[in-house]
């Protein structure tokens, strides 16, 4: 299992944000905006329309990634 992804540490893999209902509110949208993820509003919670590669392999965590993780 591996350890949950913290600010600043190089990700030892790809990391990829499948398409699919967060089940997040939608006043979370501007959240994903930041991280240029495609969002839309579905049956009143926040749906991921598209695969996003979030960290590539080598790239350092930013806060803003690191947030999203921790709410999946």
């Amino acid at each position: 299992v591996g350890a949950p992804a913290r600010v600043g540490l190089v990700a030892p893999i790809d990391v990829v944000v499948p398409p699919g209902n967060t089940g997040l509110d939608p006043s979370q949208t501007s959240f994903f905006q930041v991280l240029n993820i495609p969002t839309k509003i579905n049956k009143g919670t926040v749906e991921i329309i598209t695969p996003v590669e979030l960290i590539k392999k080598g790239d350092k965590v930013g806060s803003s990634e690191a947030a999203l993780l921790a709410k999946g």
